[in-house]
């Protein structure tokens, strides 16, 4: 668990960490080898009419290896950096479709993928199914000067779709479909800045829709941040030093003697950071009592937002086990 303490004068500090958020996806309790089978459609009609005017074969297979290669590895690095350490070293397929006609008659069968799993050795078949590109190039000029750019920005757009297949099974266990758009200026209010070239663009488009998909897939480390409250209480100032310090337990034992102070306020928020250091203890259930104590004492807003997150964590904690439990 990473661990860092930002100031914010006069009222509280910012802790920020890590925290482990569960899959979208839990797979069942016999899937160990993952198969990635690339299925998407070799296919001039994956791209905008715009897009693809001009171009040829060759160009067609450059760009769809640099869009491939690029979710493949979006979708690994992920994977490498989750907790489950079966999905570390997935098995990497290939068998392109070479049009996107009746996609939905042109699913795995049951016997395909038995015969996918048995002969790879696989116990799942997460499957790239379709992708599309669009790129636009867009531009905004000054009213008082029609002629000249003071905007311009490029467009790339993008549309991927995966289907997780189970041996047995005779449709698929799971569809994602994701549509998604990222922006690059070129010029910002008459300014020329420096800009990725039109591959580059591609290039980070899709790489960020395979890490996109790999959250989907596998539990996550997220940043999160908690406030500690500072206060007007002299108590509460020295308890906030220490905690800069990295000496907590010393905070800890402050923050326990304001806990039962005939202030209510200032009970509550002591409460509040009590339930903060368990919580980085990982200690979520006393973290939680301590909070309801809190709130009885004073129903403070960032002490009824700190439960609500708390409440989240609790709910997806028994979710994140079961995916990670092997």
């Amino acid at each position: 668990m990473g661990l860092g303490l930002h100031g914010c004068a006069g009222i509280y500090s910012v802790v920020e960490f890590e925290v482990l958020e569960p899959a979208t996806v839990s797979f069942p309790d016999q899937v160990s080898q993952l198969l990635i089978l690339n299925r998407a459609p070799l296919s001039f009609s994956v791209f905008s009419e715009e897009n693809r005017d001009g171009m040829d074969k060759k160009q067609l297979l450059i760009l769809d290896t640099l869009i491939s290669n690029s979710i493949n590895r979006g979708l690994l690095e992920v994977l490498r950096q989750s907790p489950i350490e079966r999905f570390h070293v997935p098995i990497w397929l290939t068998e392109r479709r070479g049009d996107t006609v009746s996609m939905e008659d042109m699913v795995l069968t049951k016997r395909e993928v038995a015969a996918l799993c048995d002969n790879m050795d696989g116990d799942a078949v997460i499957s790239l199914e379709f992708y599309s590109m669009d790129l636009d190039s867009n531009y905004d000029y000054y009213t008082d000067a029609p002629g000249v750019v003071q905007n311009h920005y490029y467009q790339v757009s993008n549309i991927v779709q995966w289907f997780i297949y189970l041996p047995g099974s005779p449709r698929p266990f799971d569809k994602y479909s994701m549509a998604d758009t990222l922006f690059f200026s070129n010029v910002i209010d008459g300014q020329y800045m420096q800009t990725q070239t039109t591959l580059d663009m591609i290039r980070e488009s899709f790489y960020k829709s395979g890490m996109k998909y790999g959250r989907y897939l596998v539990p996550v480390w997220t940043q999160a941040s908690r406030s500690l409250y500072k206060g007007k209480s002299d108590s509460l100032r020295r308890a906030s030093k220490l905690t800069d310090q990295g000496e907590w337990e010393q905070a800890l034992s402050i923050w326990e003697n304001l806990a039962v102070s005939e202030d209510s306020t200032l009970a509550s928020k002591a409460l509040n950071n009590m339930a903060i250091y368990y919580e980085l203890e990982d200690n979520l259930d006393t973290a939680i009592l301590l909070v309801n104590q809190a709130l009885e004492f004073d129903s403070l807003e960032i002490v009824r937002s700190y439960r609500e997150e708390l409440d989240t964590r609790i709910e997806n904690r028994k979710e994140v086990i079961d995916q990670i439990k092997f």
